[in-house]
């Protein structure tokens, strides 16, 4: 448990965290849970707004507030650049006058289990998948997308038209970007209108810039 502490991870049952032990079912999505939040930092501009949090599957079944600090943990190290852990989690969402609002469900619709976080106009959802119980991002803003929670994450919303990916790809490669993994996402109406990217490393604000300034492309988060 000494090892766990200084280590930076959770503790079971340690008398200053505000959840108790992370079930052998909740445990694996921990490390999940720490990106999403991270990345839905990154997609945020600026959140003052409630931040909701979805547990579906069979993780609901489980004591979940561990998932949550998780999910703050990320966020709150993203937001503020300094380290954040278990222990403060709560009381940094406190004093930044952030509501934090967990919610459950056994219900799961196409995963088994899914994490899902929704605020200020934006949201994420992420899995476990494969006998590999790999990290998967499934969900952007409402877009159903398949791409790895990377560190270096270039996020586009465009118009769905030809040429699009090939524009963006054309900008970011041009700066000396390397692009890792790249998915496109559809949303509700069908319209595949949102490209994530994986990249090698962060991509500077100017190339975002660059690519707001092309007609068709809507919105550029950059994250990490």
């Amino acid at each position: 448990m000494v090892l766990l502490a200084l280590a930076g991870d959770f503790v079971p049952f340690a008398v200053n965290v505000s959840a108790g032990e992370a079930s052998e079912t909740v445990r694996p999505y921990l490390g999940l849970a720490e990106q999403l939040g991270r990345i839905f930092a990154g997609l945020c501009d600026e959140c003052s707004a409630p931040i909701d949090i979805e547990y579906q599957g069979q993780i609901a079944e489980h004591d979940t507030r561990i998932l949550t600090l998780s999910v703050l943990k990320g966020f709150f190290s993203a937001t503020s650049g300094e380290p954040v852990s278990y222990v403060n989690a709560p009381q940094v969402a406190e004093e930044q006058g952030i509501e934090v609002r967990p919610t459950s469900t056994t219900t799961a619709r196409d995963y088994v289990n899914l994490v899902t976080i929704r605020g200020s106009g934006h949201a994420i959802a992420g899995t476990l998948v494969g006998l590999g119980a790999k990290p998967t991002i499934v969900m952007i803003d409402d877009h159903d997308i398949d791409v790895p929670p990377a560190e270096h994450l270039l996020v586009v919303r465009n118009d769905d038209r030809p040429g699009m990916i090939g524009k963006v790809g054309s900008v970011v490669g041009a700066a000396g970007v390397n692009i890792d993994d790249m998915a496109v996402g559809a949303g509700p109406d069908g319209k595949r209108a949102l490209m994530v990217m994986a990249t090698d490393r962060h991509v500077p604000e100017s190339v975002a810039a660059d690519l707001c300034a092309h007609r068709g492309i809507n919105a550029v988060a950059v994250v990490g």
